[in-house]
């Protein structure tokens, strides 16, 4: 079987993340009413108001952030950048909203508790808002990144978006918390969290040896059509040799599968996917056929008589949903390894 590689890692990190959000505390919307402490009461009303539109701004900042961190979860990085971008206008909107806020509080007669308590909640507002632009801006690139194949990309930023999101909902609960001192005639009320450090620098990738490659790889021989009869012709029985797993498995099989393809002129790729039916990783090979469409090839189906090669093409909708796509040996091997896929140790290259 294939091995999970570092994507299961990302969106495992994800997952994780997308917990934290959906267990996290509700925004407190009535504050303390520190009355004793402004002039009149038409501005505490005032302020009131304002700070309310600040929370419902922010609502609807982590529902959309939610929505983001699902997508990047479900692999739909379109939909995780599209939703990011939706995220920046919110963000915009609330900032605006921070601000009308603030003068209001600098115009209001406040003193004492009701200055200290209007302050610090302020400036964790105004850390909410640096969070989760932060947030949002490692969050594209993570699904840029990680839709372009480029995990160790991928892994450092979305690192980094799950560090600013954990600081915007702890910052909500220090929101909270000086609700709550505010309401029991306190003035110990909390500062913003710090803002989380960068992980480590995104390591150089290593250079995959590919000299065990065969070399020449892809051999020039009759030249077949992109059609599933001739497709069915370069099968013929399908595998004579047995699956073994680790040794001669899906992978290896596959990339026979898209050797014997290429070399007979029929376009087709290896493809990969992490989590399959056993929740183990497999390969396959899918060929893009006339007229737009696609089959799908499973490489385990053998035999040693019969025509099961034709039994080897399938157009289930599961083989068409996959991890990754490659064009050639080359960037299977650079992905995964050589190893991998060498089924030249245990077939002879004919």
């Amino acid at each position: 079987m294939m091995h999970s590689k570092m994507r299961w890692v990302i969106l495992s990190l994800v997952f994780s993340l997308i917990l934290a959000v959906l267990s996290a505390g509700c925004i407190h919307e009535s504050p303390g009413r520190p009355e004793s402490h402004i002039e009149s009461g038409w501005q505490h009303a005032d302020l009131e108001e304002s700070q309310s539109e600040v929370l419902s701004h922010l609502k609807t900042i982590t529902g959309s952030l939610n929505r983001a961190i699902t997508s990047f979860n479900d692999r739909e990085y379109d939909g995780c950048r599209a939703e990011c971008e939706q995220l920046k206008r919110e963000n915009r909107e609330y900032a605006a909203s921070i601000e009308s806020f603030e003068r209001r509080v600098t115009n209001a007669s406040l003193s004492g508790s009701g200055e200290a308590y209007y302050d610090a909640q302020l400036s964790i507002l105004r850390a909410i808002h640096k969070s989760v632009n932060e947030s949002v801006s490692d969050l594209y690139l993570a699904s840029e990144y990680a839709s372009q194949g480029d995990d160790s990309h991928a892994m450092y930023h979305i690192q980094r978006a799950a560090a600013y999101v954990d600081a915007v909902y702890a910052n909500i609960d220090r929101f909270n918390e000086n609700v709550a001192v505010s309401n029991s005639g306190s003035v110990d009320f909390a500062s913003p969290v710090p803002e989380p450090p960068d992980p480590e620098v995104v390591p150089s990738p290593e250079e995959v040896d590919l000299s065990d490659i065969p070399d020449p790889y892809y051999l020039h021989k009759t030249r077949f059509q992109n059609t599933p009869d001739e497709v069915k012709r370069l099968l013929g029985k399908g595998f004579i040799t047995p699956y073994q797993c680790s040794s001669f498995d899906c992978s290896e099989m596959a990339a026979y599968i898209e050797w014997k393809l290429e070399c007979h002129n029929v376009t087709a790729y290896i493809a990969t996917r992490d989590n399959w039916r056993d929740g183990y990783g497999h390969a396959w090979v899918i060929v893009p056929l006339r007229g737009g469409k696609y089959l799908a090839i499973e490489p385990t189906v053998s035999a040693t008589e019969g025509d099961l090669g034709a039994e080897m093409i399938t157009y289930e909708p599961e083989y068409f949903v996959y991890d990754q796509l490659f064009e050639d040996i080359y960037g299977a091997s650079r992905f995964f390894g050589v190893d991998e896929w060498d089924w030249w140790n245990k077939l002879e290259l004919k």
